[in-house]
């Protein structure tokens, strides 16, 4: 399935869109799991709440490979698997974000990297869609 959509992705930008065309479909399943999980803590646009906003989401996770395993992992199992630091620069573990490796898929967990990345730090769609949807 992730290379269908990440092959589609490629296909729509080599010619320029499709009509009428806004969101890459990647991008759109990520954002639905954000509104449905993530926007609770995060804030609807990405601002923060209980949990962080993301203003610096690519300062944090550079490498979108970490964000997803962080999402996997959360706090808890972020600092049992990988220590008491994450991202950049060594941010100490703190809070309560769950781990989604059991409720989500690879899948929806790299789609939801790839919507924070693209909608909170502004990366170019197909580029984070192939740099998060790789693995």
């Amino acid at each position: 399935m992730r290379a269908a959509l990440v092959a589609l992705t490629l296909v729509v930008a080599a010619c320029g869109g499709a009509e009428g065309s806004t969101i890459d479909p990647f991008v759109a399943e990520g954002r639905d799991v954000y509104v449905r999980l993530c926007s609770a803590c995060h804030g609807s646009g990405g601002a923060g709440g209980v949990g962080p906003g993301f203003s610096g989401v690519l300062e944090t996770f550079p490498a979108c490979a970490a964000q997803v395993r962080w999402i996997t992992l959360g706090s808890a199992g972020w600092r049992d698997e990988v220590g008491p630091t994450y991202g950049e620069p060594d941010k100490e573990v703190r809070g309560g974000m769950p781990g989604f490796g059991d409720s989500l898929t690879p899948d929806q967990i790299e789609a939801v990297a790839t919507f924070v990345r693209v909608r909170y730090g502004g990366t170019e769609g197909p580029t984070t869609v192939a740099d998060c949807a790789g693995g």
